[in-house]
């Protein structure tokens, strides 16, 4: 779209449209959301497509959390303005056909032009999940841990996690994103976070671990998750966990128990005034997967069988 000339000769600057946009994603084949030279990346690909799709090479794009290499999403928010308008469903339908199959817009919103994907969300949400048995259908997308957990611990050892601290001991520092200011920037290696969500979920075969936060930093849901399985299986104490967090330093025992990214998924970003479904999503339910489906099959033929009472004759039956 070109600029117009104005009656005092200055030009005119086209006219600009704001959408937010939902993603998902297998993170398995990726660097990371982030945008790099020379490796591939979802937002890489997705501005690719849009490009394709819009013809602006002036578009912008930015998403609400940098996912790190191999890592999913469910809820993946981005905005994106750009001079051409179009109308959401086909540049749904035209963005998807233009995306790699792993990489998926399931909506696109009108939004305002001020909207800005990370600087409006007021929090991020993370699911991990973990197999307790071993998994034909669902390698990509849990850690299977052999060792047998005690979700109780666990669950205390989440308790002393939830709330306001310092997290450099389940951290680690990132990568430099020049995509930032410097204000952003020093908000970004603050490690001061407020995890206001932090369970431990049992399903068939499987545990979840659900974490809510402001933000969060470099691989600090991956330490956290392994944090919290090395207590399940006797490896930490619910007081070492207390002790790292407190005395606030780097810690290379948690570094050493970094859980895989492969369990790890972008649930859900929250905005204001929107609600957050209590209950975490049903991973291999949406993924299609027949996992968890088995896993309670195979806890049916495992109860001892119940024989039915006979049935009353019919009448005029013997």
């Amino acid at each position: 779209m070109m600029s117009r000339p104005e009656k005092n000769g200055k030009v005119a600057q086209p006219s600009r449209y704001a959408y937010r946009l939902t993603i998902e994603y297998d993170g398995s084949r990726y660097a990371g959301w982030q945008e790099q030279r020379q490796v591939r990346t979802v937002a890489g690909e997705l501005r690719r497509a849009l490009s394709e799709v819009l013809a602006d090479p002036t578009l912008d794009l930015g998403g609400a959390g940098r996912t790190d290499a191999g890592v999913h999403a469910l809820g993946q928010v981005a905005h994106l303005r750009t001079v051409t308008r179009l109308d959401p469903d086909e540049l749904r339908h035209r963005v998807n056909d233009a995306l790699p199959s792993d990489i998926c817009v399931f909506d696109v919103a009108p939004a305002p032009l001020s909207f800005h994907a990370r600087h409006d969300a007021i929090a991020r949400y993370y699911l991990y999940q973990i197999a307790l048995r071993r998994m034909a259908f669902a390698k990509k997308y849990i850690w299977w841990v052999r060792d047998r957990l005690d979700v109780e611990k666990m669950r205390a050892a989440a308790e002393v996690l939830r709330g306001f601290h310092d997290f450099t001991a389940f951290s680690q520092k990132g990568p430099v994103d020049h995509s930032l200011t410097r204000d952003e920037q020093a908000r970004t290696e603050s490690k001061l976070v407020d995890v206001h969500e932090l369970t431990v979920n049992l399903r068939p075969g499987m545990m979840v671990v659900r974490i809510g936060a402001s933000h969060f930093l470099w691989r600090m849901v991956r330490r956290i998750v392994g944090a919290l399985v090395a207590v399940g299986a006797g490896k930490l104490t619910v007081e070492d966990i207390r002790l790292a967090l407190r005395r606030a330093q780097p810690n290379e025992t948690i570094a050493q128990l970094t859980a895989p990214a492969s369990g790890l998924f972008l649930e859900k970003v929250e905005y204001p005034r929107e609600l957050v479904d209590p209950q975490p999503v049903d991973v291999l339910a949406r993924l299609g997967l027949p996992a968890e489906r088995e896993a309670m099959v195979q806890k049916y033929r495992s109860e001892p069988k119940r024989r039915s009472p006979p049935r009353p004759a019919r009448p005029g039956r013997p």
